[in-house]
C-alpha cells in the first residue's frame, strides 16, 4: 500500500492541515472505488457471457444446433429466432462499459461473423424462392422468412464498412524478424518473390534469412524510411 501513502502525503500537501472531515471525505472516496471498480469489471464480464451465448444461440437456431448447414433450412421461426439473438447481442455489447472486455466483444464477433457467412454463400440462398413461398406449395406448409430477419442475419454476416482490418494494422517487419515464415518452405519464398505478383510488393525481395531488428529499426521501416533489407543487386 506504498502508493497510498504516497498518494495521502500528496493530497495533504495540496490541501492543507488534515482534519477529520478531510479524512472522512477521502476515506469514502477510497471505499467508493473499491467497491465501484471491481464490480464494473464483473458487471462487463457478465455482460460479455451473455452476449458470446446470443451469438451461440443465434448460430444454433439457424443451422438447428449444426444439423442442418449446407444450406441451412428455410425455416420462418429459424430466422427469426437467429435474428433476434443478433440483436440480443448488439445491446448487450453496447451496455459493456469497460474497454477491454468490448475489445474480446469484438473477437467472438469477427468468429461468429465468418461462421455465418459461410453458412449464408450457399447458392441455394441466393434464390428467391428459398425466402418466399414456393409455388404450388401450399400456404399451410411453407411460411416465408420474414424479411426482416433475412436482413438483420445478412447484414451481420458482412464486414461493416469502416471496420478496420486487423491484417491491415500487422507490423510484418516485426513479424519476419521474429520468425521468418519462409524458412522451410520454399513455396511461399516463390511466391512472395514473384515479380508478377502485384500484391506482395511489401515482401518481395526481402533478405533472406530476415535479420533481427530492434524496435527502432522496426519504428524506422513503418515511417517510410528507406529499407536496406532488400537484397543486392535486384
Amino acid at each position: 500500500m506504498d502508493w497510498l501513502s504516497q498518494a495521502w502525503s500528496a493530497v495533504s500537501s495540496f490541501v492543507g492541515p488534515v482534519t477529520d472531515l478531510k479524512v472522512a471525505v477521502v476515506t469514502a472516496v477510497i471505499a467508493y472505488f473499491a467497491i465501484v471498480w471491481p464490480l464494473r469489471y464483473q458487471r462487463s464480464a457478465a455482460l460479455l457471457d451473455q452476449a458470446v451465448r446470443a451469438l451461440e444461440r443465434s448460430y444454433d437456431a439457424l443451422t438447428v444446433s449444426g444439423a442442418t448447414t449446407s444450406p441451412i433450412k428455410a425455416d420462418r421461426l429459424n430466422w427469426l429466432t437467429a435474428a433476434r439473438n443478433i440483436e440480443t447481442y448488439k445491446a448487450l455489447k453496447k451496455k459493456i462499459p469497460v474497454k477491454v472486455y468490448r475489445r474480446i466483444a469484438d473477437d467472438h464477433e469477427e468468429h461468429w461473423r465468418l461462421r455465418f457467412y459461410i453458412l449464408l454463400k450457399h447458392g441455394a440462398l441466393r434464390q428467391p424462392s428459398y425466402y418466399g413461398r414456393p409455388r404450388p406449395v401450399p400456404r399451410a406448409t411453407h411460411s416465408p422468412i420474414a424479411p426482416e430477419a433475412a436482413v438483420i442475419v445478412h447484414a451481420f454476416a458482412k464486414w461493416p464498412d469502416g471496420m478496420k482490418d486487423p491484417v491491415d494494422r500487422a507490423d510484418f517487419h516485426r513479424i519476419f524478424s521474429e520468425t521468418d515464415p519462409r524458412t522451410g518452405n520454399p513455396g511461399l519464398r516463390h511466391y512472395l518473390d514473384d515479380g508478377d505478383n502485384p500484391g506482395n510488393r511489401q515482401f518481395r525481395d526481402l533478405m533472406y534469412p530476415y535479420p533481427k531488428l530492434t524496435w527502432w529499426d522496426r519504428r524506422m521501416m513503418s515511417l517510410g524510411v528507406r529499407s536496406s533489407l532488400r537484397r543486392s543487386g535486384r
